[in-house]
């Protein structure tokens, strides 16, 4: 029976640990930084977007909405000292930080394509592109050196 523990333990042990000194330091703060500025890019751009409701463009209200949360998301998890004033940002980012690679690599590319899908335009490229982009160096730190 206790072989059996011991092999559940093993199996949701945490891969991120072992992994983790494996990733060069660049690799680490040049995601985070991308992210952050890509965030910042992403709500800027997405509420450009949303100014199409003037045109009656219904899609890129949506894009841009979706853009502008996006981009609230990729901040909040890599820099939350930018939204210190919300009360459980600090836990969400930790919760991120405990995680693999890989999920925080779904998680970006996955909120980045709703935007461009909705509204596809410069603005909703280049601002969901550094959120997808972000995303991508997090799965290139997934898979480590093989």
């Amino acid at each position: 029976m206790a072989f059996v523990g011991e092999k559940l333990g093993a199996m949701f042990q945490r891969p991120q640990d072992e992994n983790r000194d494996d990733v060069p330091w660049y690799m680490r703060y040049g995601a985070r930084a991308l992210g952050t500025v890509g965030g910042g890019f992403a709500i800027l751009l997405g509420i450009w977007n949303c100014l199409g409701i003037m045109l009656a463009d219904v899609g890129c209200l949506f894009g841009g909405t979706f853009q502008v949360i996006a981009g609230i998301v990729a901040i909040a998890i890599e820099a939350p000292c930018c939204c210190m004033f919300i009360e459980h940002i600090q836990t969400l980012s930790n919760f991120m930080e405990n995680r693999p690679y890989w999920n925080r690599a779904a998680l970006y590319c996955g909120i980045a394509i709703p935007g461009i899908l909705f509204c596809f335009g410069l603005g909703s490229l280049f601002g969901s592109g550094l959120i997808f982009a972000t995303g991508v160096m997090y799965g290139m730190m997934g898979l480590g050196k093989k």
